[in-house]
């Protein structure tokens, strides 16, 4: 299932968006040109690019049953490049419903958090105060709007999520979110907003995986998981863009998809910490 806005938006709107994402490809940029990758393997999540190409590949041939609907979210400024790459490289492993929808019309985290729960009741043939439990892949910003939208409103509306799967999601702040992008979202993503700081205060009730490369700009890596919760990060292959490309990442993209199968990850606990 694949809900779409009804709408299109308005063409200032659309263009400052799309401004956004230039801007934000921009910085990544900068940050490759600049800064000399590290290959530090990561010793608890030893999966190589091509073993995990092989393992999708065997996925696919043998999709499972997923066990509750799939949503895919967008990071943002994007018309769902990130959660559209993810769907396709998950999408052939389980079977089952998946909703893909991404946030390039919306700029405040309330207006993104109330078209995920209106897009994904839609989608589910069900009203928001019925939205079944959920399991959720998001990318960058998608995940702080999947942990928002998880916390009841006051009428009591909220998004049901079992696991939330999250890919370099800047949960602690992003390093470049200083740097005005002309929507709201940009300050509610600094390290201090009060933003974070209410998804820090507010309980989860839901597993919280949160994934990483290194050397990432853009968020930065140190920032990708709350505190306390475990990351698992690998090292980013030469010519990429850390944080723009980790939507493609099949180390990452194949962990989850193991997840979801209920097979055992390729992660391992301990979690090893960040490389110096």
């Amino acid at each position: 299932m694949h809900p779409r806005p009804s709408n299109r938006p308005r063409f200032a709107r659309a263009a400052l968006s799309a401004a956004g994402v230039v801007v934000a490809g921009s910085w990544s940029f900068l940050g490759v040109g600049c800064a000399m990758p590290r290959w530090t393997p990561n010793p608890t999540f030893t999966i190589s690019r091509p073993e995990a190409q092989r393992d999708l590949r065997r996925m696919q041939e043998n999709p499972v049953e997923l066990e509750r609907p799939l949503v895919f979210l967008a990071g943002i400024g994007d018309l769902s490049i990130s959660s559209g790459a993810i769907e396709r490289a998950i999408e052939p492993t389980v079977t089952g419903p998946r909703v893909e929808m991404h946030f390039f019309d919306e700029f405040t985290f309330d207006g993104a958090r109330q078209k995920t729960l209106r897009e994904v009741a839609n989608a589910l043939g069900t009203s928001i105060e019925e939205i079944p439990e959920v399991d959720v892949v998001a990318f960058s910003m998608g995940g702080l709007v999947a942990r928002y939208a998880a916390i009841p409103d006051s009428a009591g509306h909220r998004l049901p999520i079992r696991r939330l799967y999250t890919i370099a999601t800047p949960h602690e702040g992003a390093r470049l979110a200083g740097i005005p992008l002309g929507v709201p979202q940009g300050d509610d993503m600094c390290p201090t907003s009060d933003f974070l700081e209410m998804l820090r205060r507010t309980k989860r009730d839901y597993e919280l995986v949160c994934y990483t490369r290194l050397d990432d700009v853009t968020v930065g890596e140190e920032f990708a998981a709350p505190e306390g919760v475990d990351l698992w990060w690998v090292p980013t292959p030469s010519g990429e863009w850390s944080h723009m490309a980790a939507f493609n990442d099949e180390r990452i993209l194949g962990d989850i998809a193991r997840r979801l199968r209920g097979e055992t990850p390729w992660t391992r606990k301990p979690a090893a910490p960040l490389p110096n």
